[in-house]
C-alpha cells in the first residue's frame, strides 16, 4: 500500500477541492476559539492553530497561506480576537503562514514525516512568536521579558496538543483524501 501523501504537489497550482477543504479549516479556525474561549482555555490550547496547521498539510500552499493569514484577521474583525492592540492579530497572521507554509513545503513536497514536520513547524512557530512579542514589545514601550515569557508559557500545553493530536489527524485524513479521489 503507498503510504505516500496524496496531496497537490505542485507549489503553483491548486483545485476547487483546495478550495473547499481551506475553507472548511478557515470556518473550523473560526468556529474552535469561540469555544475553547467559552471555557476560558482559549490562549492556552492554541484551537485556531489545529485547522490552520492541518490546512497546511493537507491543502495546496497558495490556498493553505489564505487560511492560514486570513483566519486571525477575519477573527479579529468579526469577534475582537486575537486583539488589534497589543496587536496579537498581526502576530498570529504571521504564525499563520509558518504554519501552513512549512508542512505545505515539508510534508507535501519533500514528503518528509508527519511527526517531524510537526515539531519543526512548532519549533519555528514558537520561535517566530518569541521574536515578535519582543520586537512588538519594544516598539510599544511594553514590557517585553514579561510578555515573552507569558507567550510562550501559556502557549505550552497547546503546542504539546498539537504535537500529538495533528500527526495522527493528518495521516487518517490524507488516507482518506486518497481514498476519495480514486474513487
Amino acid at each position: 500500500m503507498n503510504t505516500q501523501p496524496y496531496v497537490n504537489t505542485s507549489l503553483k497550482k491548486y483545485s476547487g477541492y483546495d478550495l473547499l477543504l481551506g475553507g472548511l479549516f478557515m470556518a473550523l479556525a473560526l468556529v474552535f476559539p469561540l469555544i475553547f474561549h467559552a471555557v476560558n482555555l482559549g490562549s492556552a490550547f492554541l484551537p485556531m492553530f489545529y485547522p490552520i496547521i492541518a490546512a497546511g498539510f493537507l491543502v495546496a500552499l497558495p490556498a493553505a497561506v489564505v487560511v492560514g493569514i486570513m483566519s486571525p484577521l477575519v477573527s479579529a474583525v468579526l469577534t475582537g480576537m486575537p486583539p488589534f492592540y497589543p496587536p496579537m492579530v498581526f502576530i498570529m497572521m504571521a504564525e499563520g503562514l509558518v504554519l501552513t507554509a512549512i508542512p505545505a513545503l515539508l510534508y507535501q513536497r519533500l514528503k518528509v514525516n508527519p511527526w517531524i514536520t510537526t515539531a519543526i513547524t512548532m519549533a519555528a512557530d514558537r520561535m517566530l512568536v518569541l521574536a515578535l512579542v519582543l520586537l512588538f514589545s519594544r516598539l510599544l514601550e511594553l514590557p517585553e521579558g514579561v510578555l515573552t515569557a507569558a507567550a510562550l508559557i501559556k502557549g505550552i500545553p497547546g503546542t504539546v496538543l498539537i504535537l500529538v493530536v495533528i500527526p495522527p489527524l493528518v495521516r487518517q485524513m490524507d488516507a482518506k483524501i486518497r481514498l476519495s479521489r480514486i474513487m
